[in-house]
């Protein structure tokens, strides 16, 4: 007796497919992306003075991915104590957002990455070290995982050489941080990534002007 084999492989297909469906790879999403200013110390937030952070969040899985570009405008140059330009090209070394990391799920520990180091400061949030980014590039990708959606936090730049550093606050733009996180002072950051950075053991050196 002939045996009809359409259901049969009608049901191997169907199998087939459904296993195809459960083992498809997650597609990441991007939820939020732009760029942010950051003001020099004089307040300056435009121009080739004023760093600027390419941002995106994306959503993969249930997990919330911050990414970060770090980028010298061309044409950067230090500045004296009192505003006034040199002839001496200016890089950024190192970034920090403001968040607090200790809320459960704020910050997935061990996910911060990029740069030449990393460092966790709790409630005053992730720092990012990295190689000298002269005036005309931008830094690696930073970047840190999160259970939590994006708000908006304070960001803040520096090198090594004052009258750096450029911040989000109060006349810079702000940043995705999570949104559960409690943002601490920017004031109180910018004070903390000076600490830092002399501490740090990557290698910046202080440059004569």
């Amino acid at each position: 007796m002939k045996r009809n084999s359409k259901p049969l492989v009608a049901l191997a297909s169907g199998a087939l497919f459904a296993c195809g469906v459960l083992v498809q790879p997650a597609h990441a999403t991007i939820i939020s992306s732009g760029t942010a200013s950051l003001a020099d110390a004089f307040g300056v937030d435009t121009g080739p003075e004023a760093v600027t952070i390419t941002y995106a969040v994306d959503l993969t899985g249930g997990i919330y991915t911050y990414t970060y570009k770090v980028n010298n405008p061309t044409g950067d140059v230090l500045l004296t104590s009192t505003g006034g330009t040199t002839t001496t090209p200016e890089v950024v070394d190192a970034y920090a957002i403001s968040f607090d990391t200790l809320i459960p799920g704020a910050y997935i520990s061990g996910s911060q990455s990029g740069g030449a180091s990393q460092q966790n400061n709790g409630v005053a949030g992730l720092f990012w070290g990295f190689s000298a980014v002269s005036p005309g590039n931008s830094s690696a990708t930073l970047s840190f995982e999160s259970d939590d959606p994006p708000t908006l936090g304070n960001a803040n730049a520096q090198d090594s050489n004052p009258p750096s550093p450029w911040n989000s606050t109060p006349h810079g733009q702000q940043v995705p941080v999570p949104q559960t996180a409690t943002v601490p002072d920017g004031t109180a950051t910018a004070g903390l990534l000076g600490g830092i950075l002399t501490l740090l053991p990557f290698g910046l050196k202080r440059r004569n002007r």
